[in-house]
């Protein structure tokens, strides 16, 4: 899995702290553990990519601070190119505070900072003719829109995964940006805030009608809804033990780019990012993405 991809939207700063529960307020919450981390989706992604055996340039924005150098030291020992990154002089470097509970859930408070303020200004100096792939992730819709548009028109491999920022901007706010793209990630709760509709299936074509054309809707455990020209059905998850689902989703969307990649139908494709994200969810951190070994062992365990 050789080619070359690009990523683009997110650099934060994550702050894991594991608590046995989340009491009531004015009460203590005894700290188990509390780890920091380089994360956001893109550079997540990233760094997946680079598990999987792939190359991945990542586009992003970060602060001239302590959270920014912490960022690019993690980004420069998972050897992620920083050739793109670029640094905001005014606005600080952005984080996620995630408290994880002994039950596995997921408490999510930040601030997004330097990496929302990276402008379609600042992406179209990058050339896109070396790239594959490009993934956009959880980003402002203009840079967003100047990325995907240019990449579409080369006949790059386009996914974009809006997040639920975006997504509770409204369906009308991003079906412009939906013809540029190939495949649309997003998760059951985002798809019926674009639609209105429960239904994968239903919430799946009433995307297609707006502009979308590969449409996956990630399902948790039920595993994953996919719509692809006539094709479309449920890939049942793998049952695994989760300690931690953070960026679960952005280890199912490395997986799909880089099977894509390989020239994979998307059938085959959802079924390794299912693998990959199932790992992933094994180990705490947003980005405790499964190498490639890791990958085909779980898979050929599993007859696939």
């Amino acid at each position: 899995m050789s080619h070359k991809m690009l990523a683009v939207g997110h650099i934060l700063i994550d702050m894991r702290v594991l608590v046995d529960e989340m009491s009531s307020s004015d009460q203590l919450n005894p700290v188990n553990e509390i780890s920091y981390g380089v994360g956001g989706s893109a550079a997540n992604f990233a760094i997946g990519a680079r598990r999987l055996g792939g190359e991945c340039v990542l586009v992003g924005k970060i602060g001239m601070d302590e959270f920014g150098r912490m960022a690019v030291d993690e980004l420069m020992r998972e050897k992620v190119p920083l050739d793109e990154i670029k640094v905001d002089l005014v606005e600080k470097t952005g984080y996620t505070i995630v408290i994880i509970n002994k039950h596995g859930e997921v408490f999510m408070f930040g601030s997004k900072e330097a990496s929302e303020a990276l402008t379609p200004d600042e992406v179209k100096p990058i050339g896109l003719q070396c790239y594959s792939s490009v993934h956009i992730a959880s980003l402002r819709i203009d840079t967003s829109m100047e990325i995907a548009k240019r990449a579409s028109r080369k006949g790059i491999i386009v996914t974009f995964d809006p997040g639920r920022v975006l997504v509770n901007k409204g369906i009308q706010y991003l079906c412009p940006l939906f013809r540029y793209v190939d495949t649309l990630l997003i998760n059951q709760r985002e798809s019926k805030a674009l639609t209105g509709l429960d239904d994968p299936e239903k919430s799946s074509l009433e995307l297609r009608r707006v502009g979308a054309r590969n449409v996956i809707i990630k399902l948790g455990k039920r595993g994953v809804f996919y719509l692809e020209d006539s094709r479309s059905g449920i890939v049942p998850a793998f049952e695994v033990k989760a300690i931690d689902t953070t960026g679960a989703g952005d280890a199912f969307a490395v997986g799909l780019t880089t099977a894509l990649g390989e020239r994979c139908s998307l059938l085959d494709a959802v079924t390794y990012a299912n693998a990959v994200a199932a790992l992933k969810v094994t180990k705490l951190g947003a980005h405790s993405i499964p190498t490639k070994k890791e990958v085909e062992e779980f898979l050929s365990a599993r007859g696939i």
